[in-house]
Order: C-alpha cells, then structure tokens, then sequence
C-alpha cells in the first residue's frame, strides 16, 4: 500500500539530501550529502576513514565546522571524493579569526589527529559547551593534551571534542588564553586560573 508520497508503508523514508543553507557549516554539510550517497552509516565511515564516530557526528551536527586538513584527506579518501576546494576554503574562512589564523577543530582523543603546533585550544563538552582553556607556547598542543589523559575528567561526555588556534608568539599565546579564561569565567568549569569572581 502506498501513501500519499507514493512510498510504501513500512518502508523506511529515503533520508533526505542536506539542506545546502542548513547552519550546520560548509564541510558538515558536504560531509553528510557525500556519505548518504554512498550509502554508508556514521560507523562505517568511521571504520573506513580511521576517524572516530563522535567526531563524524560532530562535524555532521555542526559542533565542529573547520576539521583539520589530514582529517579532511582521511575522509574524503574513505568516501572515494575530493573535498570541493570552495567547501575546504569556506569552512577555514567560518573559523577565521582575523589577524591571527583560523580556529581548527580536532578530536581530543585521537592520537593521530592531535595538532602537532604551539597555541591555544578549548575542550567542550557533548552540549558544545566550552569546559577548558588551555595554554602551549612552548611545545606543541599534542604534548599538552596528553598531559590531561590521567586527569579524571578528561572523558566523554564531559570533552567532546575540541578546537585549536595556532599561535607561535609565547607571550600572545598567554594574553589570548587569559583573555578566553576570564571571558568564559564560571562557563569553563575547570579552569578556576586567571578568573575574577
């Protein structure tokens, strides 16, 4: 028997293409329309890519919107596409930060996709809260992160997934964690440093 959109009933409804203008972000949305045409599920494409599911979910969802360019090759090898060079350069130009470079995202929990730059990164958590502030201006982001591996907070679902914004100037690095720190105040949980109350 069919309804009204000439679908029969019991079938599952056929998953609609993304809405190009959905909010979700450049890449999410490219993301999501290539994986549905190749018919592959969230975890298969995880398998595939060796990208992990929450970050899949995540750039699909728009929690993350500028993936890092290893994450963007590793993806797009595992759906057998190139990335549109207008979607890469528009998801970088989403997380611009004027004068300073773009803010990239990265999944915490995966050594491999761990930024190998100085700067500053911000861990979230699974409600696109940011929970965390932290600080590299003398050895790469990846050595801090994995600083935090034996911190007992430092799972899901309290960090999801995180970003960074390379910054090689010591003392620049410094003034733009103070400043995301005291801006933030009690909504970075666990940071208490450098925070007026």
């Amino acid at each position: 028997m069919a309804n009204a959109d000439n679908q029969t009933v019991g079938e599952p409804a056929p998953e609609e293409p993304a809405d190009t203008d959905s909010g979700i972000g450049a890449f999410g949305d490219w993301l999501r329309q290539a994986r549905l045409e190749e018919r592959l599920t969230v975890a298969e494409l995880a398998d595939q890519s060796g990208v992990s599911v929450p970050a899949i979910y995540n750039l699909e969802a728009g929690r993350s919107r500028n993936p890092q360019l290893r994450t963007r090759e590793r993806i797009a090898r595992a759906l057998g596409a190139d990335v549109p060079a207008e979607i890469a350069r528009e998801a970088q130009e989403q997380q611009e930060v004027a004068g300073i470079g773009p803010l990239t995202d990265f999944d915490p929990y995966e050594e491999r996709d761990l930024p190998d730059c100085r700067g500053v990164y911000v861990f979230y958590d699974i409600s696109d809260r940011p929970v965390y502030v932290g600080k590299a201006p003398r050895r790469s982001i990846r050595d801090r992160v994995r600083d935090h591996n034996d911190k007992f907070w430092f799972k899901r679902p309290v960090v999801n997934h995180a970003a960074y914004i390379q910054i090689d100037d010591e003392n620049l690095c410094g003034q733009i964690e103070q400043v995301l720190i005291r801006f933030l105040k009690s909504n970075a949980v666990l940071n208490k440093q450098n925070v007026d109350r």
